[in-house]
């Protein structure tokens, strides 16, 4: 019984270390290519001349990682190395990232922009608006006043009689109009 402990516990021991050694396989290629990609991006970020300003600090960090990473490896020491590389790489797209945040910062302020000037546009077409319904207004109202003053000018000169009633027109016949001797 004893005995089966201790192979269990082997067994155990055993199929760490293959789970290990398989875990650190896909490491060692992903940080082979930490250094490569962190190149890659350094390089793209070094002849971006639009974004310079806002990424100069992290490329600046990420050289420097990358040439520790070579200094290490010259030294020998290929697991200081690895993590320089990873280092670099996470600096290299650091400044990818900023690239990409101040583009969108450009992005929001001229959006931002156009609101503000459409926002005055419409103001401005709003208060002609409101400037058009009050003439409209206005031009009722002295059309009213002017119908309402006709009115009374046909009642002052017919003595409140109907407009067109004269008096003794109903004695007199009707005047011939037209051809007629």
């Amino acid at each position: 019984m004893h005995l089966q402990g201790w192979r269990r516990w082997g067994l155990a021991a055993c199929g760490v270390a293959a789970a290990g050694l398989v875990a650190s396989a896909p490491a060692s290629a992903q940080t082979a290519g930490d250094h490569a990609a962190a190149e890659a991006l350094v390089a793209a970020l070094e002849h971006d001349a639009t974004h310079a300003a806002v990424t100069a600090d992290a490329v600046a960090s990420a050289k420097n990682a990358l040439e520790r990473a070579a200094r290490l490896r010259a030294a020998g020491d290929e697991t200081h190395a690895r993590a320089a590389d990873g280092l670099a790489l996470e600096w290299a797209q650091t400044a990818r990232d900023l690239a990409k945040a101040a583009d969108a910062e450009a992005a929001a302020a001229e959006l931002q922009r156009k609101a503000v000037e459409a926002q005055a546009q419409l103001e401005r077409t709003r208060a002609q608006v409101e400037e058009g319904i009050a003439h409209v207004g206005r031009l009722r109202a002295q059309l009213q006043e002017a119908e309402k003053a006709e009115k009374a000018g046909k009642v002052r000169k017919t003595g409140g009689k109907k407009a067109g009633a004269r008096k003794g027109d109903a004695k007199r016949p009707a005047k011939p109009t037209g051809d007629t001797p």
